[in-house]
């Protein structure tokens, strides 16, 4: 009795399990004829558009399928039932591109030099445009250099004017101009600045004095009183010419005459006097905000001088010389007046430096004066000529991304 209700126990779940699998059958068979339940689509998904859940759901597409436009191919099934929002399908581009990217390489940045700002010299260096080149002049009675830095184009300027009688150079004008905010004032300067000094010594009729001493002294004769005066009237031309520029130059000149050295400034370019078997003497003194008198004079004129990461002093936070030919929008504050100095030419004046402030920067004065005596001691002039040229390597060696111009002027010659 007991083999007999096993047997029909097991007979009636193969018959449970036969239908079972008659009913899967017919399910199967009536699924091919219709879209598979809650799949809503009326065109093929595009094959770049697959996602797993589709080809788990989506019945196998013949080869010759056709992919729609792209209004139709971004719509991507995302679910049972539903199709995805624009917004969904744009998640779904982001995180698909940021998969991608994690196998590419990652983007090569080559740094660029940049004017606006200070860069590492090795890539300032790399990367700068080719400049002008080098200028070396041999003269009479001087010699120059000049180089461009590796920042912009050349800013500086030079000028040399020589009135002769009788074959000797009566007076003589030598001139180095630092330019600031482009090209436009250094070049006015340079071409107007000599032309206006020599026409108002010349018309003043200098006085002539003796000196017994080789004392720098700021002298009012007329000779400085006229130097002063052309210097005013450049700038004042400067500014009616140029109107609305905003650039600057700085300036040293030297005048000779009378059996007189006159040197004025303005800014940072300086001039260094070589005397008595190669001592030097400084004849400027850097009109620069660090100056306690040029910072005391902008403050009570009603500015400010602020100084900068760097640590360097600006007048209104943005110039950082105190005295300049130019720079209109500062003119309350940064004047065009030079400071004058006179040297009696007496034995023991030798020659005279003059250079823009890319030298100075690297360079010192007694420093500079060694070099250039050296090569005087040579037998050949054109030692000189080199000397400069050296002068304008050390500071670049050193660091200078300025531009440099060195003018070595000749003393002996004027002295009685």
């Amino acid at each position: 009795m007991t083999l007999h209700t096993t047997v029909r126990f097991f007979c009636s779940v193969v018959a449970a399990f036969a239908r079972l699998v008659r009913e899967l059958r017919r399910a199967a068979s009536s699924s091919a004829m219709s879209s598979p339940v809650g799949l809503i689509a009326t065109a093929p998904l595009p094959l770049r558009r697959k996602t797993k859940l589709v080809a788990a759901l989506a019945p196998p597409q013949p080869s010759s399928v056709v992919a729609r436009p792209a209004e139709v191919c971004d719509a991507v099934v995302s679910g049972v039932g539903a199709v995805d929002q624009p917004q969904q399908a744009e998640s779904k581009r982001k995180k698909t591109t940021a998969w991608s990217a994690r196998g590419r390489p990652s983007r090569l940045v080559i740094p660029v030099a940049d004017d606006a700002g200070e860069l590492a010299a090795g890539w300032g260096a790399a990367a700068a445009p080719v400049k002008e080149a080098d200028v070396e002049v041999e003269g009479e009675g001087f010699w120059l250099a000049s180089r461009a830095g590796p920042r912009h184009a050349m800013e500086d300027a030079y000028s040399v004017v020589t009135h002769k009688n009788g074959g000797d150079s009566q007076l003589a004008f030598y001139g180095v101009f630092d330019g600031h905010g482009g090209r436009a004032a250094v070049d006015f300067v340079s071409q107007r600045l000599g032309q206006n000094v020599v026409s108002a010594v010349l018309a003043a009729g200098a006085e002539r004095r003796d000196e017994a001493s080789l004392v720098v002294v700021e002298d009012d004769d007329a000779v400085s009183a006229a130097i002063r005066a052309a210097y005013l009237a450049t700038d004042s031309e400067l500014l009616a010419q140029h109107q609305g520029a905003s650039g600057g130059a700085c300036a040293a000149t030297a005048l000779v005459t009378g059996g007189d050295l006159y040197v004025a400034h303005l800014g940072d370019c300086r001039a260094v006097l070589s005397r008595d078997g190669g001592a030097a003497a400084a004849l400027t003194a850097d009109h620069t905000c660090a100056a306690e008198g040029e910072r005391a004079r902008i403050e009570r004129g009603g500015g400010f001088v602020s100084r900068s990461g760097s640590g360097v002093w600006r007048v209104q936070g943005s110039l950082a010389v105190s005295r300049s030919f130019g720079d209109a929008g500062l003119k309350r504050w940064v004047l065009a007046e030079p400071a004058v100095a006179r040297v009696p030419l007496r034995a023991g004046c030798e020659f005279l430096i003059v250079a823009s402030d890319g030298l100075w920067d690297k360079v010192g004065n007694q420093e500079a004066v060694d070099v250039v005596s050296r090569s005087r001691n040579a037998a050949a002039t054109s030692s000189v000529a080199r000397s400069c040229a050296e002068l304008v390597d050390m500071a670049q060696r050193r660091g200078s991304r300025d531009d440099v111009t060195v003018m070595v002027v000749d003393l002996e010659r004027f002295v009685r």
